[in-house]
C-alpha cells in the first residue's frame, strides 16, 4: 500500500501530491500517476467547494512477487537490516522482482545506517563501481568501506587503497570526517 498526501481543490482536482508512505519499486510514481487522473467530489462549507488536504491510500497486489518477499518486505518496513539488505539485493539484481537500483540502494543506505556491515560493504560497491551518475562517489563509497572495514567486513583493505589513490586531499580529508561522525541509526 502506498498512501499519498494530497489537496482536493474545490474544483474537484488533486494537487500538492506527495507521498506519505512510500511503498518502492516504482510503484510510488505509478500510483501519483494515477491520482492526478481522479476527479474527486469537493467538500463543502456553507455550501460552497472548499479545497481540503486528504490521504489517499493506493493498494497493489503485485503478480508475480510470490514466496519470501511479501513477509520480507513487511520486516524490511518495520527496520529489520537483513530483510532491507536482502530485498536490496533482490531489487539490484532483479531476482524475485523487478529491478529497481534506486529502491534498492535506498534500502542498502537504511541498512547500512543501522550498521548492517554486509550493507555497508555493498553500498560502497554500488556508490564507487556501479554510480548512478555515471561518476563514482568517492567520499561515500570511502565512508562505507571504512565502516564495513571497521567493523569486521572482509574485503576492503583492497578497495580502500585504490579509491585513496583516486581522491584528491580535500576528497579524503571530508571521507574520514564522515566516517569519524557516523554513528549508526535505529529502526523506525
Amino acid at each position: 500500500m502506498c498512501v499519498l498526501w494530497l489537496v482536493v481543490g474545490s474544483d474537484g482536482k488533486p494537487r500538492d501530491i506527495k507521498v506519505a508512505r512510500v511503498l518502492g519499486l516504482g510503484l510510488d510514481d505509478q500510483a501519483i500517476a494515477a491520482v492526478r487522473k481522479w476527479t474527486f467530489q469537493p467538500a463543502l462549507k456553507d455550501g460552497k467547494p472548499v479545497a481540503v488536504q486528504i490521504n489517499v491510500e493506493v493498494n497493489y497486489h503485485l503478480d508475480g512477487v510470490h514466496g519470501k518477499y511479501p513477509k520480507l518486505w513487511e520486516r524490511a518496513r518495520d527496520g529489520d537490516v537483513k530483510a532491507q539488505y536482502e530485498l536490496a539485493t533482490a531489487m539490484l539484481e532483479g531476482h524475485g522482482l523487478p529491478k529497481s537500483e534506486g529502491d534498492g540502494i535506498q534500502l542498502l543506505t537504511q541498512s547500512a545506517n543501522q550498521g548492517f556491515l554486509r550493507a555497508q560493504h555493498l553500498l560502497a560497491e554500488h556508490l564507487y563501481e556501479n554510480p548512478r551518475g555515471g561518476t563514482p562517489d568517492y567520499v561515500n563509497a570511502y565512508k562505507w568501506f571504512a565502516l564495513a572495514q571497521r567493523g569486521g567486513e572482509k574485503h576492503c583493505d583492497e578497495p580502500l587503497k585504490e579509491i585513496t589513490t583516486k581522491m584528491t586531499p580535500e576528497q579524503l580529508a571530508e571521507a574520514q570526517a564522515r566516517v569519524d561522525a557516523w554513528k549508526p541509526t535505529t529502526a523506525k
